[in-house]
């Protein structure tokens, strides 16, 4: 209602008024919207500050004198986690910007300074029709049950599980999801960025375009996903799948494999050069099948804690003798860096390739166990993991824990141990490890 129409028909000095009450009522009106268009949006503010310290392996093969890798053997590190989200029926806009502040410490050669700025997520989706979903922008897509690794994943095989305080960086991608009923969901996306640089601006190489079919099929206690994806850059298309069904109150089976023809990975190969040989893509063009397969499960005791167990088949990584070559290349590039001479680029070009072979895991079978707390317990969060490698007798063994000291405050730990030779894929690089810090919510 406006007052000036109601100033036509009114005697004097009622104008003013009816004003008056009109843009007061204005007014509350327009709070009330802008309460409402508040209440469909959230913000949360995290900070962690962390430190960790790294046991660096002394007589590595791989990084003598941590000339390759460079690996710090501490940082000290403040991270700003926002968290940013609006949804109404018809669209929804998410946004997470991260910053961090790195200080390295590597002995001897003094401590290097690092500050990164960059958009984790940050993503614009459409509801068009109640069953579809249209979306772009940058995202985190993992899925399936597996705790050790995800097969079934080709953006995400490491899917983030090993460390609860890093977050999986997110890649670029644009993405329709259609369900036909509440059972049933195909998505169709592309992945045009890796999520490295200012949205793809500042490309990496190697990076490689990826289209992925998905569809997901869910039963009352049962989960199905199927998945057909292809890069494209002249790469054979890969298939991946995923299931879990609950048997009773307490155990959860599942299993994930992915398969594909063909790898870029690098195999160790005997040549008669200054290191004995070098690391060549030797799958690359064949036919041959490479697949990798997971099955496990978990049981909830009466406490509610969960052990879960699982075993990973790998045929893209070395058999004995490939994981035998390997390292007497390496070893070999060793000793030929340890002394100055013509051939110490060669030397070092090679553990370069070493480092960066194109396996996510060395070896081809693997045995996996995790215990966790109740969620539900009042008291710290936990959990407890080891990884062996079945065939070089290697492991690595994981404690995290959190406790909730104030209803804004956190405290963390991880501690990492690695047993196993020099010769051995997880103990090769490093001998232990340990994080602390803090998280606090700002909002």
């Amino acid at each position: 209602m406006r007052s000036k129409r109601i100033a036509v028909f009114s005697p004097a000095g009622l104008p003013l008024f009816v004003g008056l009450m009109a843009g007061g009522l204005g007014t509350n009106a327009k709070a009330q919207a802008f309460q409402e268009l508040l209440e469909q949006g959230s913000a949360g503010l995290q900070v962690l500050a962390l430190d960790s310290e790294r046991g660096l392996r002394e007589n590595s093969l791989l990084n003598p004198g941590n000339r390759i890798a460079r690996l710090p053997a501490g940082q000290t590190e403040v991270e700003g986690r926002l968290d940013l989200k609006f949804a109404t029926d018809t669209f929804e806009v998410s946004l997470k910007p991260r910053a961090r502040f790195e200080w390295r410490r590597f002995g001897e050669t003094g401590p290097e300074t690092r500050l990164d700025a960059w958009v984790n997520q940050g993503l614009v989706t459409l509801y068009p029709v109640q069953s579809l979903a249209v979306s772009l922008g940058r995202d985190v897509l993992v899925w399936g049950p597996s705790n050790f690794r995800s097969p079934s994943n080709p953006i995400y095989f490491e899917n983030g599980r090993n460390n609860p305080m890093r977050e999986l960086r997110g890649v670029d991608v644009a993405q329709a999801t259609w369900s036909p009923t509440q059972a049933l969901a195909l998505s169709l996306l592309h992945q045009f960025g890796d999520g490295r640089g200012d949205w793809q601006w500042e490309k990496e190489d190697g990076f490689k375009a990826l289209s992925l079919l998905k569809v997901d099929y869910t039963a009352e206690a049962s989960v199905v996903g199927l998945n057909a994806s292809k890069r494209w850059a002249h790469e054979r298309p890969r298939f991946g799948a995923f299931g879990q069904t609950t048997v009773g109150e307490a155990l959860l089976l599942y299993a994930e494999g992915g398969l594909r023809q063909g790898t870029s990975a690098l195999y160790p190969e005997r040549l008669p050069n200054a290191v004995g040989g070098a690391f060549l893509p030797r799958h690359a063009r064949d036919h041959r099948l490479i697949y990798s397969a997971l099955a496990g499960g978990g049981y909830t005791l009466d406490s509610g804690h969960t052990v879960y167990l699982e075993y990973l088949s790998n045929n893209e990584g070395y058999r004995w003798a490939d994981g035998a070559r390997y390292f007497d290349i390496a070893s070999s590039a060793s000793s030929v860096l340890a002394t100055p001479s013509a051939d110490a680029a060669l030397a070092g070009q090679t553990l370069g390739a070493a480092l960066n072979n194109g396996l996510a895991l060395l070896g081809r079978h693997y045995l996996f166990l995790q215990v966790q707390n109740n969620p539900t317990d009042t008291g710290p969060t936990w959990q407890l993991r080891y990884a062996l490698n079945l065939v070089d007798g290697s492991g690595q063994a994981s404690a995290y824990a959190e406790w909730n000291v104030w209803s804004r405050l956190a405290l963390f730990a991880v501690g990492v141990m690695h047993h196993g030779g020099n010769r051995t894929e997880f103990h090769s690089l490093l001998s232990q490890s340990i994080l602390v810090g803090a998280k606090g919510y700002v909002l």
